[in-house]
């Protein structure tokens, strides 16, 4: 009778119920026996609607026999056990109040009569899934205490639950193939809601199938489109039903037979809980009552596991009884509840059968099938699913942006061959004398199709291999991206062909309608997201002009490897680096007094073993003609599976001999970018002092720069891999959380000597400040001597003078306390030098900074420095410290070996600018690491499987680092950005061979023609000349047009009678090894030739050029300089010329470009070396002067500009004996000087007092001593070779009277000289026809 009544509640036409119907579930429908009930159903429908009594109407649900006789259905209720206690019944109330937030499906209703609907999909309760075993799941029985293997919580209001999204590097994962049931695509606990949104109906074409479905799908924040018919859900269902048949489903064991009882009982139990979906919404039913309690009962005990006296009244609503049992029902919230499974039913009727009245039913049986069956991780999971969804492990990923559009397609081989594949013999080899013709040789003689994944995100598409799963090409869009359908194009009415610089892809679509949805899809992401890089770009770049970047500078190595060393290690996700040298044993941070922590390969090595994915492209060098060894660069940093190295190009396969990869980049999680003339390699680690000498200090080993530790003073002979002895520290090497410090016990019969400070973060800086140095006996106010700089072998009479000044600072220091250190701000740490006649002891310090918003306290026990100490390198260890004029690098394997004699050599100094771009531009400067990589990938390994293509990120999410944000906050500033770039063919993988960027060449023509004040230029070259007709054979070489861009702007300036100036500093010789005088110069002579061609010497030379145009005093306008130091080795004055190999301009305060692009044209005319660069626009800006006006500057660009002038001039710090004596530099906005030099105004750098008055005559006056007192070479002096000898055989001041060549020195200020312009004019610099030198091509110079 309860079945029956069930029965007649149903409609007569057994159409689908809408959500809000209030039958009741049949979790048990499998077991009734339809056929039997339906005669009992037909018999009692008949009764009532002939018996008169109640008019033929249905019987309420919770109706009982007995009730029906009496007529007075609800005046008792029978009770009946139930299974939970804590069950909460969902009503219907519910149901409507969630259709906002999605449409809260009901289980399928209780029909006896259901032939319209296949349900071959049912999945019984009692089975869990094992999906971790093969590539098909495996059935277990579900115990009694499982949860379900899949549980959904998308109530937003729900705070506690935690939202999962996949990791970005989830793409780097093993690769898993398509027909797996291993495949995780979805996002954890996130369900998945579909709806119809539209319907095309065509009955002439789609005679069977006439209703094209659009579904809208929605996974956690991903939301998509597919297009479907009626026949692609019927070949998904039987698809699945086939693999349901397949499966080895287990048998109910005994108890969960057990568990079921009679037909009846569980008819019973359906009704009552359809009673209480009448009551009041938020209510519960709860009332324990003895077994045997009035009206008909059933003991449906263990239903749910539970004993038979735990029962619940289910009462009527019309009974007084349930008043007492009414509980809160968000109380019961408390408790998890979970979702039963629902039963996917797939609707029979054809679809040529669903007249446009009933559209509507079926669309909502559509939906609810396909909701039901995605949110069953059985059926999920499938690959034929995941096909019908169109989904991936590409899919909801958060960092590549939106899900995009996938499927699978037909794709051609041949992508990377410009035109079509194949022999096309056909076609008459491209005369294309028949279309058909053409392409049918392509298509089907020479052609291969292969299936493919087919995916499209914001600004990349590529696809997929199904039977690995392995991503197979990652295609950017581009400024030649081209999307083309039709016979013409591709030979096909289902063809669709997409052109890019990189790739030329034919694809093959099953239907004409989806290869018209690919080519309205991919035209519109090319349009809308990657319209960036599809429409041109101001000077034809890669990338467009990014407002509101945060970009920050950094001169000198010492500031720029700090910086990328806190980037390295916050890195969370990615790591590319890119350079032109890389020496994996460098050391970031110095001094090293954290040991083997900031050494470059220990970082990236760290990072490997965190998770985070180490990408690295080194350049190929000839091994002939470079010794920078990028092999063994490449054997040392690939020590773990997730560090990845790339070395380009293949000289032999690839014919490129002449061009390098110079670009200098490090990104950070695509997020931080570094860029700018620094490699992270020997030779460049520097800062402002630019010191010369590096005989010994202290430096303190840690055992993996977390716990401070007293240097050993005894190494192994084993002891070669670090400069701090790291095979023996590394089996020492422990990793402690606590913030116990330890000392270690010292050597046998030696003094004990120890450093105990506390446990610092990565990123903290360590600060001693050795200034403050006070006796154990001394109070606070007693005297501080302060030693300073001060070298072993510093003569008597100028460490005398030096302490007396020491002494005086050292008092200003004791006054200003503790404010003294909370201004230290450079990344250095204070020197701690060793004095050959006494020894200094340290009183405990406390040192607070505030560095990332924390105090470390930093504390220096009673420390005796002693004279064992002595010898020990503290800047630069082994091949670090280098001149590579002298010496040039060898035997790299062997890093801590010297190449040079420290003792009696001085090292080169060496001046560079970096830079670092936050957020979108640093997206685009990974976004040209990403390209060249795929390129590089696609052309020497493309079907090695551990090396995976790289990805893009969005534009659209960009998380920034906290902790780098606030290490950085004091630098950033807003700005403008677009990154700039010289490649080519060769260098980033175009087709097209004659297709070239040089973005970076533009960016400096059009800078230069709108600058309006002045011209700042650093540079390593300056190869740049008159270009045109009649120019004599070399000179046509020189391709590049920055130095006419530099001469039409002068002339311009000189008829406009305004002031206008270029400043030029550039180095005294090139960078090669070699006497310049002597038969081993002759690379240095060719490229010296080559600069002073381009500057003074012949017609083309811009100095000539302008005189030649009426200037008469062209010094007015341009001046070209170079930096020099000095300082004592030995007790003896010694000197050497500054490198400057920083690349750089900067125009009127407002305007930077910075990268790695020399002016020459192997860095500008993009055919040949590979570069990088950004230019940075100021958005801030402050008070300024240009020639006696108020002018604003910019913040970025005045700045960088005011800093480098005072480091020149002698103002930054004190630079005095060039490393002898150094004033620890304080930073507040800007450094500045002691304010023992001449005070010198740098905010006007056009006026003439600046210009003549203080630039230029300093340069020349230094210039005249260094001449006087060293007689440096290259000078003025010497025109000839024979002049040469000469000048070298006559003893400088500095040797034959040292302390009058120091008196004389004394009046160097900074480090600026001039160019000597008249060096060797004389001469012919060009290297002989017969040397090594000439028989290379002049464009290899230039």
């Amino acid at each position: 009778s309860f079945v029956c009544a069930i029965a007649a509640e149903s409609p007569a036409d057994d159409v689908y119920r809408p959500t809000h119907y209030s039958g009741y579930v049949n979790h048990a429908y499998d077991d009734i026996d339809s056929s039997y009930y339906f005669t009992q159903y037909e018999a009692m429908a008949e009764a009532n609607h002939i018996g008169g009594g109640r008019g033929g109407a249905a019987l309420p649900p919770y109706a009982t026999d007995s009730e029906v006789e009496n007529g007075s259905p609800g005046a008792d209720a029978s009770a009946e056990d139930s299974n939970n206690d804590e069950e909460v019944f969902r009503d219907c109330t519910d149901d409507t109040v969630a259709e906002h937030h999605g449409r809260c499906l009901p289980e399928f209703q209780f029909s006896l009569v259901d032939s319209e609907y296949d349900e071959t999909l049912a999945f019984p309760d009692s089975v869990t899934i094992l999906s971790n075993v093969g590539d098909k799941p495996v059935l277990v029985e579900r115990k009694e205490t499982d949860d379900d293997e899949e549980e959904f919580d998308d109530d937003e209001n729900n705070s506690v639950v935690l939202r999962h999204e996949i990791p970005f590097t989830s793409i780097y994962g093993p690769s898993v193939k398509f027909n797996s049931f291993q495949r995780k695509v979805f996002i954890p606990g996130r369900e998945i809601h579909v709806r119809i949104v539209d319907t095309e109906r065509s009955v002439t074409t789609h005679l069977l199938n006439p209703n094209l479905y659009t579904i809208e799908l929605t996974h956690g924040p991903f939301k998509w489109t597919i297009k479907r018919r009626y026949k692609h859900f019927n070949s998904l269902h039987q698809q699945l039903s086939f693999f349901r048949t397949s499966l080895n489903i287990p048998f109910p064991s005994r108890s969960h037979k057990e568990k079921r009882t009679t037909l009846k009982a569980t008819a019973s139990q359906m009704a009552d809980e359809s009673t209480l979906k009448d009551l009041p919404a938020h209510t519960k039913v709860k009332q324990s009552i003895p077994q045997a309690g009035q009206g008909q009962s059933y003991n449906n005990a263990g239903t749910n596991g539970l004993g038979s006296n735990a029962v619940v009244a289910m009462v009527s609503p019309g009974h007084s009884s349930i008043l007492a049992g009414l509980t809160p029902r968000r109380i019961q919230r408390k408790r998890k509840k979970k979702k039963k499974r629902k039963l996917p039913r797939f609707p029979n009727r054809p679809e040529s059968l669903v007249t446009v009245e009933n559209l509507v039913v079926r669309i909502k049986q559509l939906e609810d099938y396909l909701y039901n069956l995605l949110n069953i991780s059985l059926y999920r999971s499938h690959h034929e699913t995941l096909n019908f969804v169109e989904v991936s492990n590409v899919s909801f990923v958060p960092g590549l942006g939106i899900k995009g559009k996938e499927g699978l397609i037909q794709k051609r081989t041949g992508s990377t061959r410009p035109g079509q594949a194949g022999c096309n013999f056909f076609g008459c080899f491209q005369k294309n004398c028949c279309v058909r013709c053409n392409y049918f040789c392509s298509d089907v003689v020479c052609g291969t199709w292969r299936s493919r994944w087919f995916f499209v995100k914001e600004t990349c598409f590529g696809y997929i291999r199904p039977t690995d799963g392995s991503i197979r090409a990652v295609i950017l869009f581009d400024q030649g991206f081209d999307v083309s359908t039709g016979i013409y194009q591709t030979g096909m009415r289902k063809g669709l062909q997409v052109l890019t610089y990189n790739r030329h892809i034919v694809l093959k679509c099953w239907t004409r309608r989806k290869c018209k949805e690919w080519m309205q899809y991919l035209k519109h992401t090319a349009n809308s997201y990657a319209r960036d890089f599809t429409l041109p770009n101001p000077h034809l770049s890669y990338a467009p002009m990014r407002a509101n970047t945060q970009a920050s500078w950094y001169v000198d190595g010492a500031q720029y490897m700090s910086a990328v060393a806190d980037g390295l290690e916050a890195a969370t996700e990615e790591i590319y680096i890119a350079d032109w040298w890389l020496s994996p044993e460098i050391y970031m941070k110095r001094p090293a007094l954290d040991g083997d922590y900031w050494r470059l390969d220990k970082i990236l090595l760290r990072k490997a073993e965190q998770g985070v994915r180490v990408f690295v492209l080194l350049y190929k060098e000839v091994e002939m003609a470079l010794g920078i060894n990028s092999y063994y660069s490449k054997s040392t940093l690939a020590k773990h599976e997730n560090i990845k190295v790339m070395r380009h190009p293949d000289h032999a396969r690839g014919g490129i001999l002449l061009w390098a990869h110079h670009e200098k980049i490090v990104v950070i999680d695509q997020t931080y970018a570094f860029i700018g003339g620094i490699d992270l390699c020997y030779g460049r680690w520097d800062d402002h002092h630019h010191r010369l000498t590096d005989l010994g200090s202290i430096s303190t080993a840690s055992v993996s720069g977390s716990i401070r530790r007293t240097p050993s003073l005894y190494f192994s002979k084993d002891d070669t891999d670090s400069a701090f002895g790291s095979r023996k520290s590394s089996r020492n090497a422990h990793y402690d959380t606590s913030n116990k410090e330890r000392s270690p016990s010292p050597p046998p019969e030696e003094p004990s000597t120890s450093i105990e400070l506390k446990t610092l973060k990565p990123g903290d800086r360590l600060l001693i400040p050795t200034m403050l140095v006070a006796s154990p006996g001394d109070t606070p106010n007693d005297s501080i001597t302060a030693l300073e700089g001060m070298k072993l072998n510093t003569p008597e009479m100028e460490r005398k003078n030096v302490l007396d000044r020491l002494k005086d600072n050292a008092m200003k220091g004791a006054r200003i306390g503790k404010d003294f250190v909370h201004r230290l701000t450079t990344a250095e740490a204070a020197e701690v030098y060793t004095i050959e006649t006494q020894a200094v002891e340290i009183q405990e310090a406390t040192v607070s900074t505030a560095c990332g918003g924390q105090e470390v306290n930093i504390t220096a026990a009673s420390t005796q420095i002693l004279s064992e100490f002595y010898g020990q390198a503290k800047y630069w260890f082994g091949k670090d410290y280098s001149n590579f004029i002298l010496k040039d690098w060898m035997n790299l394997n062997c890093p801590f070996v010297d190449i040079i004699d420290r003792t009696t050599t001085p090292r080169m100094p060496w001046h560079d600018v970096g830079l670092c771009v936050v957020g979108a531009s640093a997206r685009d400067v990974a976004r040209h690491f990403i390209q060249r990589w795929n390129a590089m990938k696609l052309e020497k390994l493309r079907d090695n499987t551990r090396f995976p293509y790289l990805m893009p990120k969005s534009y659209h999410q960009v998380r920034l680092n906290p902790h780098l944000q606030q290490l950085q906050a004091r630098r950033q500033q807003r700005v403008t950005c677009q990154l700039l770039r010289s490649v080519s063919a060769w260098s980033c993988g175009f087709i097209e061979a004659d297709h070239v960027e040089q973005s970076i060449h533009d960016a400096y023509i059009q800078t230069i023609t709108k600058a309006q004040h002045y011209v700042y230029i650093e540079n390593q070259f300056f190869i740049t000349m008159q270009l045109g007709v009649g120019v004599p054979g070399p000179h046509n070489n020189v391709r590049n047009q920055i130095g006419e861009s530099l001469f039409k702007r002068i002339v311009r300036a000189h008829k406009e009678r305004k002031p206008f100036r270029v400043f030029v500093i550039m180095p005294l010789l090139p960078g090669f090894e070699g006497d310049v005088g002597g038969s081993t110069g002759t690379a240095v002579r060719a490229i010296t030739h080559w600069n002073y061609a381009s500057i003074s010497r012949g017609r083309t030379a811009i100095l000539n050029r302008l005189l030649e145009a009426g200037i008469t005093e062209p010094q007015n306008y341009i001046s070209f300089h170079s930096l020099r130091n000095h300082s004592f080795l030995n007790n003896m004055p010694i000197t050497e010329l500054i490198y400057v190999h920083s690349k750089l301009l900067i125009a009127d305060d407002r305007v930077v470009i910075c990268g790695s692009a020399n002016i020459n044209d192997r860095s500008m005319i993009g055919k040949r070396d590979s570069e990088i660069a950004a230019l940075i626009v100021d958005e801030e800006f402050e008070d300024g002067r240009m020639n006696g006006k108020k002018n604003l500057s910019g913040v970025f660009a005045g700045r960088l500009r005011k800093y480098l002038f005072k480091e020149h001039l002698g103002e930054c710090g004190d630079s005095k004996y060039g490393g002898m004596a150094f004033k620890i530099s304080i930073f507040i906005g800007l450094l500045e000087g002691d304010g023992s030099r001449m005070d010198v105004d740098i905010s006007d750098p056009v006026c003439d007092k600046f210009w003549h008055g203080t630039w230029r005559r300093i340069s020349t006056r230094n210039t005249e001593i260094y001449d006087e007192v060293f007689k440096c070479i290259p000078t003025d002096s010497v025109t000839t070779f024979a002049s040469l000898r000469k000048y070298q055989e006559d003893p400088p001041l500095a040797k034959t009277d040292p302390e009058k060549a120091t008196n004389r020195a004394n009046d160097i200020q900074g480090h600026l000289v001039n160019l000597p312009l008249e060096f060797l004019n004389k001469e012919v610099l060009t290297p002989p026809g017969t040397s090594r030198e000439g028989l290379i091509p002049t464009s290899a110079w230039t």
